[in-house]
């Protein structure tokens, strides 16, 4: 398989997501617009949930690795920067078409075996490492301190409260830290 021709792929779906939504992503544009065969899509993906959820994941936030030299707490609030600045430049829209969408069961679960779980999980690992090294607390219960972290991303948006992803992560941080600490 070209790099080439999966990054033209990615590019094409990407921008039907981000400019007009999951409703109008079909296999038949993305090919077009990415200039390849409509054969050559279905050789990577079986249909437009697979598409979709294939290039969400290759545009995810990216998570500090847990030994990467910065303390607990900085790697959270990079890891959130990463979460905001990609679903920011995405857009909102694309997961609330998902979740909208009924018709396409397989969609959301794809999502979130592919996008989510994954990037949850070594959050999860950042965090119980912390852990490990005396930085959070023994009795912090992490999922939910994830869940309360990324789900304050999307509260804000649904208010209407301006501020940069940057700033969020640094407040968010701050405030939960103050529960995570030893």
């Amino acid at each position: 398989m070209s790099a080439e021709v999966d990054e033209r792929i990615r590019s094409a779906t990407m921008a039907v997501l981000r400019d007009e939504g999951y409703s109008a992503l079909s296999m038949e544009g993305v090919a077009a617009d990415a200039g390849v065969a409509k054969t050559t899509l279905y050789r990577r993906y079986r249909n437009r949930a697979d598409l979709a959820t294939a290039a969400l994941g290759s545009y995810g936030a990216t998570v500090p690795d847990p030994d990467s030299g910065l303390g607990t707490r900085e790697a959270l609030i990079e890891f959130l920067k990463s979460f905001a600045r990609r679903f920011e430049a995405v857009g909102l829209d694309v997961l609330g078409s998902m979740l909208v969408d009924r018709g396409d069961q397989e969609l959301l679960e794809l999502h979130r075996e592919r996008v989510v779980r994954p990037r949850a999980a070594r959050a999860r690992e950042l965090l119980r490492r912390g852990q490990e090294r005396g930085e959070v607390r023994a009795d912090a219960d992490l999922e939910l301190v994830l869940e309360m972290l990324v789900g304050s991303f999307f509260s804000r948006h649904i208010i209407g409260r301006q501020m940069s992803g940057d700033e969020w992560a640094e407040q968010v941080v701050a405030l939960a830290w103050r529960g995570l600490e030893p």
